[in-house]
């Protein structure tokens, strides 16, 4: 994958996270510590940020690093869902994993029941 592909899906992928959580570059810039102008050069591919930008970006719109990096057709992709889920498991608290255990036998359950 070339420079200017990364490029693009950075671009593309910050734009498209940050729409959908409602948020404006304004207030995505205040929450990141940089000026506004700077996520609207980032976002029109005029700009690559540094590592340490894109990792305060990540956590700003509350995904993992690589998820700005990964084209939204592998997104879709069984494997990656499954991994994502795993990570998140792995990455809980023991109270958390109850929880997300309960929650995932009820949907299963409940899908269960609606193929019958």
């Amino acid at each position: 994958m070339g420079i200017e592909t990364i490029r693009i899906i950075l671009s593309s992928k910050i734009r498209l996270l940050r729409n959908s959580k409602g948020l404006t570059q304004e207030r995505l810039a205040e929450k990141v510590n940089i000026h506004a102008t700077y996520i609207s050069r980032i976002e029109s591919s005029r700009k690559i940020p540094t590592l340490p930008i894109i990792c305060n970006i990540a956590d700003a719109l509350g995904v993992d690093v690589y998820e700005l990096f990964v084209n939204d057709k592998k997104i879709g992709a069984f494997d990656y869902k499954k991994k994502k889920l795993i990570n998140i498991v792995n990455e809980s608290v023991p109270a958390n994993i109850d929880l997300y255990s309960t929650l995932l036998g009820a949907l299963h359950q409940k899908h269960k029941r609606g193929k019958k």
